[in-house]
């Protein structure tokens, strides 16, 4: 490692952003104290205040930072021709992200105990999703997939920023419901799956397109690296879906697990 006294303030905010990010998720924020961070990269204490403005500062860093590395993961999923497969797709690349990353996450929301960090998202009557650029170009990844959905005709025209805060809502309370080991294995795959695939159908698509977008974007998220994400399998996902429909046809007790 290069001596600090011959790194540029660049280089040195980038490796006291990388170490405090291992930090955090390794031991959670209450880890993140400045002499042990700078100490971690040799350089004095002063270089949090001189870089970051302080530790506050160094928090909000890792929450752009954290938006800013969502939205690539997400938006390197690649598109094909069929958009509301991709849509899936990439709201399971956000759940790989988050449940990869869980006290990053939580810091980007605002729900680390103790840390006055301000929350990443705030709805406003413009039409906007973030309260600051990063998160907005996060969000916007979201936005550009769902208008790909509106215009090939799938669901009805809608806004798609309130459509989008609508999938964001289901999928931000399914990951910190998974971050609290809250589910089984795989059930809350099928929760978030079953969710995603009403909210498509009640914005206009049919249910038939619906299952087959999903099957296919399940089909290609096999290579993702979170173990929860691997599970979503086309079995996995539609086995909530074939439960209750065979339930409602009296094939299966209702008492069936």
């Amino acid at each position: 490692m290069a001596s600090p006294t011959t790194l540029s303030g660049a280089d040195q905010r980038a490796q006291l952003l990388e170490v405090a990010l291992g930090l955090l998720e390794a031991s959670g924020p209450e880890a993140l104290r400045a002499r042990r961070l700078t100490a971690e990269i040799g350089a004095s204490t002063q270089a949090i205040y001189t870089l970051f403005g302080g530790m506050p500062g160094l928090f909000e860093a890792l929450v752009v930072d954290g938006f800013v590395r969502l939205a690539r993961y997400v938006e390197a999923v690649p598109e094909t021709d069929d958009p509301v497969a991709d849509f899936f797709a990439r709201g399971g690349a956000y759940c790989d992200w988050a449940l990869t990353n869980p006290q990053c996450y939580r810091l980007m929301f605002g729900l680390t105990k103790g840390l006055d960090v301000r929350s990443g998202l705030e709805m406003t009557a413009t039409g906007t999703l973030a309260n600051f650029p990063e998160g907005q170009d996060a969000v916007e990844v979201m936005v550009r997939s769902l208008g790909r959905v509106i215009d090939a005709g799938r669901v009805r025209p809608v806004d798609p920023v309130v459509a989008a805060g609508q999938f964001l809502s289901a999928t931000h309370g399914y990951v910190l419901l998974e971050i609290a080991g809250a589910f089984g294995e795989g059930h809350g795959l099928q929760i978030i799956a079953s969710l995603a695939s009403n909210l498509m159908v009640g914005l206009g698509d049919s249910r038939e397109a619906v299952e087959r977008s999903l099957l296919a974007a399940t089909a290609a998220s096999g290579e993702a690296h979170d173990a929860r994400i691997r599970l979503a399998t086309p079995g996995a996902v539609l086995a909530g879906v074939d439960r209750h429909r065979a339930r409602r046809s009296g094939a299966v007790p209702a008492a069936d697990p």
